[in-house]
């Protein structure tokens, strides 16, 4: 048998078969995005805008992020930085009242207590808390937080004031000098005001003190050194209509820290009564009425002190 001949060239390809049968299911694919969910939540179907309100604006990532290597300072406006400045300086000074006019505190131990460097002097306070307008000035003792208002005059001048024998006590005010008791405040100020913020005073104070020098020639003020007795001591009248004395419940008690009129030696001397209460409405002093007067030679003059609210 001779070796086998090299291979034919291939046939012609043959007609297609037919199609096989159909594979089994496949794996089921990831879930798609809830769209239908959102449809009927909104409504469905497309927004219409123009019905409500429109939609936010897009920026690009370049837009929308501020560049934070931007080294460009915005100019601030000197107005807009002037009335900032000068509104932070009111808030502040509303909050912590200064005592100036503008700016009156309630008390001046409020204004101690914001401002403890600030020194004894006049102030403003308002301790209505009203409006400024009637804010009226005292005196503040910036050592122990003390407001004290000035009387007005504060002094009674010296000379015979009364020469009759008629019963006492024969009150300076209300019998000698035609009714007329003593007054408190500025002279610039009205007098209802000076009465309103007073009565305040009082509420928000827990204790009063004032002082009454009685100066005297030939009248004796508060001991008779004669007789060793108080009964021609003077008596003080408070804004109460309360009588204050020199003997009696110790309430109701002044006490005198000098006294050099107790006698008639034809020369000056003084008297001088303090009373303090933590009844604040029984202060000031509205008048006083002298037991040793009435001869012609007995002459007196009163030094009015500040009253003083703590």
């Amino acid at each position: 048998m001779g070796p086998p001949g090299s291979r034919g060239i291939s046939g012609e390809i043959g007609p297609e078969g037919p199609p096989g049968e159909p594979g089994p299911a496949g794996l089921p694919g990831p879930p798609g995005p809830p769209m239908a969910a959102i449809d009927d939540l909104f409504g469905g179907g497309p927004h219409d805008y123009d019905s409500g309100p429109p939609p936010p604006p897009e920026f690009s990532e370049d837009e929308a992020l501020p560049n934070s290597n931007s080294t460009t300072i915005v100019p601030v406006d000197p107005g807009v930085q002037a009335t900032l400045k000068a509104l932070s300086s009111q808030l502040e000074s509303m909050k912590s009242p200064d005592g100036s006019k503008k700016h009156p505190a309630r008390t001046c131990d409020d204004l101690k207590r914001c401002y403890p460097m600030k020194k004894s002097g006049e102030y403003w306070v308002d301790p209505n808390q009203g409006s400024a307008e009637d804010a009226i000035k005292v005196h503040c003792n910036m050592e122990t937080g003390e407001t004290c208002i000035s009387a007005n005059p504060s002094s009674i001048p010296r000379k015979v004031w009364w020469s009759s024998s008629r019963n006492k006590p024969v009150w300076f005010g209300a019998d000698i000098n035609g009714g007329i008791h003593f007054s408190y405040g500025n002279t610039d100020q009205p007098a209802n005001a000076i009465t309103v913020q007073m009565t305040f005073i009082r509420l928000l104070s827990k204790e009063a003190s004032q002082t009454i020098t009685y100066n005297c020639k030939n009248s004796v003020g508060y001991k008779d050194e004669k007789t060793g007795n108080l009964k021609k001591a003077a008596i003080l009248k408070g804004s109460n209509d309360l009588e204050l004395k020199a003997e009696g419940p110790s309430r109701f008690r002044y006490t005198v820290v000098e006294d050099t009129c107790t006698q008639a030696n034809g020369k000056w001397g003084k008297t001088v009564f303090e009373y303090r209460t933590q009844s604040t409405a029984r202060l000031p002093i509205v008048d006083i009425a002298p037991m040793d007067i009435g001869g012609p030679d007995q002459e007196f003059g009163i030094d009015i002190g500040p009253v003083c609210f703590l």
